[in-house]
């Protein structure tokens, strides 16, 4: 539970810095970080792997990264930026990026804390009904303030369902909450 509590602090701290940065910044100037990021994760992931110790990530990956995903360090990490580089690059909507975004940090996270603590109802691996209903209900404000109500719940449905997929949820979700977002703000 510790581990998992650590995990998604780092989740929610570096997630809402990237939110920031694409409201300060605006996409291009985001964009340009997140694929130096991006870069900068493959090379600092492939160090650790290969044992050579890297000041403060090798530090972050032994505390945080959970046991079955030490085969491939910081992968969340890396799922997230390739997906944030996907969004900004493809669909070049600043609301959509944020909002997908924010589907990611605060719904995954708070799926992930609310499934291990109150989970009871299990759905797909160690996915659980409650953690999925929580992490609908905390993107959910987020959403709203940046989209009419159908669609706000309609993304936050469809992004709970993505984190049920067998890829790294840290890709699934914030890419099928911008192809929703996208979709119906097409009908408005």
């Amino acid at each position: 539970m510790i581990l998992e509590m650590r995990r998604q602090f780092i989740h929610l701290l570096f997630g809402s810095i990237f939110i920031a940065l694409l409201v300060i910044l605006g996409n291009e100037a985001t964009l340009e970080i997140l694929l130096a990021c991006f870069l900068a994760g493959i090379t600092i992931s492939l160090a650790i792997k290969h044992g050579i110790k890297i000041p403060v990530f090798s530090k972050i990956v032994e505390k945080a990264e959970r046991e079955h995903e030490k085969e491939w360090p910081g992968q969340g990490a890396i799922f997230f930026f390739l997906a944030a580089i996907i969004i900004l690059f493809f669909f070049r909507n600043p609301l959509i990026a944020i909002g997908a975004l924010c589907a990611l940090i605060y719904g995954d996270s708070a799926s992930t804390i609310i499934g291990i603590r109150f989970g009871k109802h299990k759905l797909i691996g160690k996915r659980t009904l409650e953690g999925t209903v929580a992490g609908m209900l905390a993107m959910l404000p987020f959403l709203l303030v940046l989209f009419p109500m159908p669609i706000a719940i309609i993304t936050a449905i469809i992004a709970m369902l993505a984190e049920l997929l067998p890829i790294n949820d840290n890709f699934t979700i914030p890419i099928a909450a911008a192809i929703t977002l996208t979709v119906f703000l097409q009908f408005l």
